[in-house]
């Protein structure tokens, strides 16, 4: 198909342009026609393009979606979508992302996390699950890793540990049980230090053996996460925290050269998922 012309916006037509079939068939040409928007983040889109791209910019600065839905004076469902729709290209592409923090002489807190608690009837008991979210952070790359985990065993947390830490990595942690092991050279070749947080936040012999750097990451998290949601939503949203870390850096105090340049990959990256139809 190529990209054609029409005087109207009638039809599959769009500010005059359309996909147009250019082949013939027995002297024929065919009549086929897409909307420009055909298999792109756009497609199928039933409100104003204005306060469709409106919507992105204040998911991209952030501002909360009731207070986007009100000056936009937009329906609220409208703008959760678009939110989420948002968020599903962060979870996307940091989903194709293989991270792995620290390296030799590289400072990494790890920690969990307990973000809420799910309730749900069971027969005539009403049960509830806990939602824990482990993460690690390099203090010098500011890079950074979250999981969902069923529990805090070293049987689920090690694995994450050997993917997503460099050997040689300084790790630093509290003194939970469940870290003892890292002391073992063979599981990995760390470095590790531990702080215990019932006596101290910071350790007294070295002031470099703290999680405070962590710790703020569960604020800031939390701060975005709030309420129980299934396990879907929970990965998207972890998906846009770790997203935001990792390609706008520090947005809140950018100019407006550096959000044109953050929102310019934020868009690409809108086109690598929903690529659209090409010139064929």
């Amino acid at each position: 198909m190529h990209l054609g012309q029409r005087s109207s916006r009638a039809g599959n037509s769009y500010q005059g342009f359309q996909w147009e079939c250019g082949q013939s068939f027995a002297g024929f040409r065919c009549r086929h026609t897409k909307a420009i928007t055909t298999g792109s983040f756009f497609d199928d889109v039933r409100m104003s393009w204005l306060t469709v791209w409106d919507l992105i910019l204040h998911w991209f600065f952030q501002t909360p979606v009731i207070a986007a839905s009100s000056q936009l004076k937009c329906g609220k469902d409208a703008a959760i979508d678009w939110y989420s729709f948002c968020r599903e290209i962060c979870y996307e592409i940091v989903s194709e992302m293989d991270i792995c923090i620290g390296g030799v002489g590289l400072h990494v807190e790890i920690d969990e996390t307990h973000l809420f608690k799910r309730k749900y009837n069971r027969g005539r008991i009403l049960a509830a699950e806990h939602v824990w979210c482990f993460g690690g952070i390099c203090r010098e790359s500011k890079e950074a890793f979250l999981h969902i985990v069923p529990d805090r065993s070293g049987n689920t947390l090690w694995p994450i540990i050997k993917r997503r830490v460099h050997p040689g990595t300084i790790i630093l942690t509290d003194s939970a049980r469940v870290y003892n092991s890292l002391h073992q050279a063979e599981r990995g070749g760390f470095q590790h230090y531990q702080v215990n947080h019932k006596r101290n936040f910071v350790l007294p012999s070295d002031s470099n053996v703290h999680t405070n750097t962590i710790e703020r990451i569960w604020g800031l998290l939390k701060g975005m996460v709030k309420g129980p949601m299934n396990d879907a939503k929970l990965e998207m949203y972890l998906g846009e925290f770790i997203y935001r870390r990792h390609f706008f850096k520090s947005l809140s105090s950018m100019d407006k050269q550096t959000s044109g340049r953050f929102l310019k990959i934020f868009l690409e990256h809108v086109r690598e998922i929903y690529p659209g139809l090409q010139n064929v």
